[in-house]
């Protein structure tokens, strides 16, 4: 059994030219056998990740594979964007972006947000 404490596997990055820094938590990202990872996020007022697509052979692409994304709102709001359409999500709301899809997720409140973020390929 492995067990993660909050904080053993914590980064501050700037991700995909997003304003500010996004505190990342990343769940067993060495250990993990499933094909998906975990992340949880944590927003300060003004953070973005940036908008940005995972899909193969695109040239835009942020990584080498096609991989689909989960957002679920653990506190606080933030603001996900897809395809260029703006939308408030709050605690308990969640975003799917398949793959190829434009997207990004940013803290447009006066409060800090957390998001728990699930990404991999597309299986059915």
């Amino acid at each position: 059994m492995l067990i993660q404490r909050r904080d053993e596997a914590h980064h501050d990055w700037t991700l995909y030219e997003g304003e500010g820094r996004v505190g990342i938590e990343w769940y067993f990202a060495d250990a993990t056998a499933l094909g998906t990872q975990v992340m949880l996020y944590r927003l300060d007022p003004g953070a973005s990740e940036g908008e940005h697509r995972h899909l193969a052979g695109a040239e835009d692409s942020c990584s080498a594979e096609s991989s689909d994304e989960l957002y679920v709102v653990t506190s606080g709001e933030i603001v996900f964007t897809a395809d260029g359409v703006d939308r408030v999500l709050t605690v308990g709301d969640a975003a799917y972006a398949r793959a190829g899809v434009t997207h990004g997720v940013r803290n447009d409140s006066a409060a800090s947000a957390e998001l728990v973020l699930v990404f991999g390929p597309a299986v059915r």
